[in-house]
């Protein structure tokens, strides 16, 4: 299956060289630059040809990825626009929360920006599943979209982490099922849904395997409950009861976050105290050895 895969990216790779030989990059106003490559559409509103010619590349890679893997195919229009200034996004980001580096909508649009441009790429991966599960109407929970987004394109925040630790001493886990509305989610919440998502994905692959993913994206008249269940040999509940209880296990150690600030005050003073004590404890054992040596010995029975 593997070599298949690569037999098909290699000649993807080639077909798209020769592809983007002929296809020509539009200068719109401005600085801003358009290519058009088959369904595909992308805009830079800075003249970046070389970032719109490796995002065509990437998404045809993907394209070919995961129709092998998963049958899901990209057939349908879709417009890709990279803005290095968001505020020429105008009202196309109304919906989207500030805390977002890219967005995608309606199975027929993403839109990438923000200031970090190094992981462009990487939030285009993410974003195109997004858009692949929407064009081919799979239906699947929202903690499970954003994870395997997040799996695919290798993304991991050491602050999500930092957070999932934290929340999970803490008690303060959310629900996977509130996840649905993480859009409305602030920045910090938002950040904690998102490592949870993740963490929760790789917990069901490491215990199923990545060869049930294609049985759980797939369209059939079984709802995601039921096909879940079906697959795995247990429900939602219980999958969500079992991962919180390996976070428990693997997060222990952040537990001692959850030591009361006053006692972290007083610490140093029990520190001097116990050493007081000690001390004190072994001249008195110093004192007694000194009297038992002083005592003269004497017959303890008299004739």
């Amino acid at each position: 299956m593997w070599i298949l895969i690569k037999f098909f990216k290699k000649i993807s790779q080639v077909f798209l060289l020769g592809l983007l030989a002929i296809v020509p990059l539009t200068p719109l106003s401005g600085q801003a630059l358009f290519l058009k490559s088959g369904n595909l559409s992308l805009m830079s509103d800075k003249g970046d040809s070389t970032l719109l010619l490796t995002a065509v590349d990437l998404i045809r890679e993907e394209q070919q990825y995961y129709e092998a893997l998963f049958g899901i195919t990209l057939e349908k229009e879709l417009e890709v626009r990279f803005y290095y200034n968001p505020e020429k996004v105008g009202v196309r980001l109304h919906a989207a929360p500030y805390w977002s580096a890219g967005i995608a909508r309606s199975g027929s649009e993403i839109m990438i920006f923000g200031r970090n441009r190094s992981q462009w790429l990487s939030t285009l991966k993410h974003e195109l599943f997004h858009i692949l599960l929407g064009q081919n109407d799979v239906s699947i929970p929202v903690w499970l979209n954003e994870g395997l987004a997040q799996w695919h394109a290798g993304q991991m925040d050491w602050g999500g982490f930092m957070e999932l630790g934290t929340a999970t001493a803490r008690g303060n886990l959310i629900p996977l099922v509130d996840l649905d509305v993480i859009l409305s989610f602030n920045h910090k919440r938002a950040s904690l849904a998102y490592a949870q998502a993740l963490d929760a994905t790789r917990f069901l692959i490491k215990h199923q395997g990545e060869s049930i993913l294609p049985y759980l994206l797939r369209v059939d008249e079984l709802g995601f409950r039921e096909r879940f269940k079906a697959e795995t040999g247990e429900d939602l509940i219980s999958f969500e009861i079992a991962w919180r209880e390996s976070l428990e296990a693997r997060f222990w150690f952040f537990k001692i976050s959850q030591i009361p600030s006053f006692l972290w005050a007083l610490s140093p003073l029990i520190v001097v105290l116990a050493w007081y004590l000690k001390r004190r404890r072994g001249k008195q054992k110093l004192k007694e050895w000194e009297q038992q040596e002083s005592t003269p010995d004497e017959p303890k029975y008299f004739a």
